[in-house]
């Protein structure tokens, strides 16, 4: 399993470095991020998590994999307790950087990130379980990540669940649940799946230069930053894992949520910022660093997936 780690750890990072060579290049301009990853978000992933689910999900396990979304979204709610006294030892308080701290304290990259990490040691079969655990993440990252902010309309908020991507995730549900699968042609399948697949390098490369623009602030705040990188791919992840070998959860659930756990500060939280709150240049920098620093943290948390506690 280190090798597999290994290979979508550099996988991860190496289309990130397209992404920022693309953007230094000016291959990419920095107003060409925000629609492309529209486009990724709202049109290519909803078919990538159709054609996975419908392939994939076995409808006679739902009746024990609704702990998958429960679980995810108990994950969030967890850091974000953890996070009200691990935020009082930060040095700079200031200009929304705590509440900032603590909304990454409860959200992290529980999207694209594992996708590549679960599918490089488990296979794609995987995928529809961890789409599934979305559900239960999206609520979390629009309910508590917004309100850690200071400054989010949860109400405005909440109507960004019923996303496309939820949408999609809900109809293959259904179709799941009734046994319509054979209605699906399987060339609607394909095509989403084709269309789908490309979601995820295409938005680690807009990652990639987004990371890149971001970069002149990689080198301020290096106290509280070098806290966070414990905080978020440590400290957090131990305890959460650890309370999930507690749980009943079949073992493939068990693996995903452990993946979701351990994963480096959320990308998308450095434009939540701008909206909602917070400290857009203190999330840019956890975004850059939390996510190099995971190289070497994902593989140390993976050592621990299957070390029981009694």
């Amino acid at each position: 399993m280190l090798i597999s780690v290994i290979t979508a750890i550099i996988e991860i990072f190496g289309v990130f470095t397209i992404g920022a060579f693309a953007r230094f290049k000016n291959y990419i301009k920095d107003e060409d991020i925000s629609p492309w990853s529209m486009i990724i978000i709202d049109l290519l992933l909803p078919m990538l998590v159709f054609s996975s689910i419908v392939k994939d999900l076995d409808a006679s396990r739902l009746k024990v994999l609704w702990m998958l979304p429960v679980t995810a979204f108990g994950i969030m709610a967890s850091g974000a307790m953890l996070g009200t006294v691990l935020k009082l030892a930060m040095v700079n308080k200031g200009s929304g950087r705590m509440e900032t701290f603590h909304h990454f304290c409860a959200i992290n990259n529980y999207g694209f990130l594992p996708l590549i990490v679960i599918s490089n040691i488990w296979g794609d079969k995987y995928l529809a379980l961890l789409f599934l655990a979305g559900i239960g993440s999206d609520i979390g990252f629009w309910t508590i990540g917004v309100s850690l902010l200071g400054k989010g309309n949860i109400k405005s908020s909440l109507k960004k669940i019923l996303s496309p991507n939820t949408i999609a995730i809900m109809a293959a549900l259904l179709i799941t649940v009734i046994g319509a699968k054979g209605l699906i042609p399987d060339v609607i399948i394909k095509i989403f799946s084709k269309l789908g697949g490309a979601a995820v390098p295409l938005m680690l490369m807009m990652i990639g230069a987004s990371l890149y623009s971001s970069s002149t602030s990689i080198v301020k705040n290096k106290r509280d930053i070098a806290y966070l990188c414990f905080v978020r791919l440590l400290l957090i992840p131990f305890i959460t894992t650890t309370v999930l070998k507690l749980l009943p959860i079949p073992e493939d659930a068990y693996r995903v949520l452990f993946v979701i756990a351990i994963m480096p500060v959320s990308v998308s939280s450095a434009i939540l910022t701008r909206r909602f709150g917070g400290s857009p240049e203190f999330a840019g920098q956890a975004a850059i660093v939390t996510t190099v620093c995971s190289v070497a943290t994902m593989p140390i948390m993976l050592m621990l997936l299957n070390v029981k506690i009694f």
